[in-house]
């Protein structure tokens, strides 16, 4: 329910400092990478995914689903903070950094959306990537980072974090790895809902919003370039043997 440019700082930055951050930084530096505790964190990071997905399937307005699907990453980072490992922790570095970028593109293209239709309705939209093609190729890019696809930057943090919490717990680890087919679930009902087919009934004349579309651009070209490159970061780690 917050305006548009405040639901993007929310999503980027403030969910995650206020409570990602603190929980990995109490972990590790008070608890001691505490196995018993860790054990908890990671049922309560799998319950997070799998919630949170679920809840987010459920909705029709699109900033509530978009707000859903946070708690359902948030839960990625809490696994890999939880595993107490080094490749655990940059997994969960990594997914706190591409959900600032993803989840900022994603609702940088719902201010957009609401701004040129006046509704957050996903039924009363439809055939939008015709007229906003920055936003629909946005959403693309944002939603596939998001549920792992790659060579997008989503792929590696999930990755890193299913190691992680395979070399724990095999059983949580797959679990944490079906829930990412939520994920694909919600991707396609926004993009059946909100962008595919023909333009719903009084969208005919809506537009691209331009004072967004750079922002857009920005935020997707992260997305590629760091699911690029972060391979090589990954050899350089290794060569120095943190990793």
């Amino acid at each position: 329910s917050a305006p548009s440019p405040v639901s993007v700082v929310l999503a980027g930055v403030v969910i995650k400092v206020s409570g990602a951050y603190a929980a990995m930084r109490v972990f590790r530096d008070v608890f001691l990478n505490d196995a018993a505790l860790g054990n908890v964190m990671l049922v309560l990071g799998l319950g997070s995914i799998v919630v949170g997905a679920l809840g987010a399937l459920g909705q029709r307005d699109y900033k509530r689903m978009l707000a859903f699907s946070s708690v359902s990453q948030i839960g990625y980072i809490l696994m890999g903070a939880a595993t107490g490992s080094a490749i655990g922790f940059l997994g969960a570095v990594l997914h706190f950094f591409n959900h600032a970028t993803f989840k900022s593109l994603l609702f940088t293209g719902a201010a957009a959306i609401l701004h040129k239709t006046g509704t957050r309705d996903m039924d009363r939209m439809g055939g939008l990537a015709q007229k906003m093609p920055v936003t629909g190729t946005g959403s693309v890019i944002a939603l596939l980072s998001m549920a792992g696809v790659p060579p997008l930057s989503g792929f590696w943090s999930k990755l890193l974090v299913i190691i992680a919490v395979w070399r724990v717990s095999v059983p949580l680890a797959a679990m944490a790895l079906l829930a990412s087919a939520l994920t694909m679930g919600y991707f396609m009902v926004i993009q059946q809902k909100v962008f595919f087919g023909q333009p719903a009934e009084g969208m005919e004349d809506v537009t691209e919003d331009r004072s967004l579309a750079f922002v857009q651009v920005l935020l997707s070209a992260l997305n590629v370039i760091v699911g690029v490159a972060f391979p090589f970061l990954l050899i350089y780690l290794n060569g120095i043997g943190l990793l």
